[in-house]
């Protein structure tokens, strides 16, 4: 089982039904250790080639875009936690197109977005601003989900429906019934939204 934890900084994939050992790429242009891709897919075609009975990892230091349009590796699973969100809204499209470039067919691509549905219904109900708790922890969360920070802003917007439209668009891949959690929580927070794309 070939797995890629893309922009993953210090985020294990969540466990998911990926029976036997894996081969895990954990992908982040913050590591301060790592190999070269191409070491990475040699490394990774020998162990393949000699019966892998282990689990390995591996981190690599190199942009998602790059390390998509270049790899020659095919991963059975691909783990995208609160990354998609910082991707351009015109750069979504050929994104997912890259997703499919590198997933065979029954491969999964699980993703974790910010759930703006959530997040709306969150400054819809600041009507009644002397009712909130904590206003200040209320804040931070909204505006750390809305925008983030000026250098890694949030680029594009997800709630189920455009999970659905924007991963189903060209025919790729399918979100199918009960692969959308759109009240998930992750890192303490209850506001995302996790569905599972699986490639046709």
């Amino acid at each position: 089982m070939l797995i890629l934890n893309l922009a993953a900084g210090k985020i294990k994939p969540l466990p998911g039904d990926t029976p036997g050992p894996h081969l895990l790429v954990n992908l982040d242009t913050s590591y301060y250790s790592y190999m070269d891709p191409e070491m990475i897919e040699d490394t990774i075609g020998t162990v393949k080639a000699h019966g892998h009975t282990k689990d390995f990892e591996y981190f690599c230091n190199e942009d998602a875009f790059t390390f998509m349009e270049r790899t020659t590796l095919m991963f059975d699973r691909i783990c995208i936690y609160r990354f998609l969100e910082h991707v351009p809204f015109e750069k979504v499209p050929y994104f997912i197109y890259l997703l499919s470039t590198i997933t065979e067919p029954g491969a999964v691509v699980d993703i974790i977005v910010p759930n703006y549905n959530t997040l709306a219904k969150m400054i819809l109900a600041e009507g009644k601003l002397d009712e909130l708790v904590n206003f200040e922890a209320h804040n931070i969360l909204l505006t750390t989900e809305l925008l983030n920070e000026p250098g890694c802003p949030h680029a594009s917007i997800w709630t189920p429906q455009r999970a659905i439209y924007f991963l189903e668009l060209e025919g790729r891949f399918v979100i199918e019934n009960g692969d959308l959690d759109s009240h998930f929580e992750f890192d303490g927070r209850n506001i995302y939204l996790r569905f599972k794309a699986h490639r046709i």
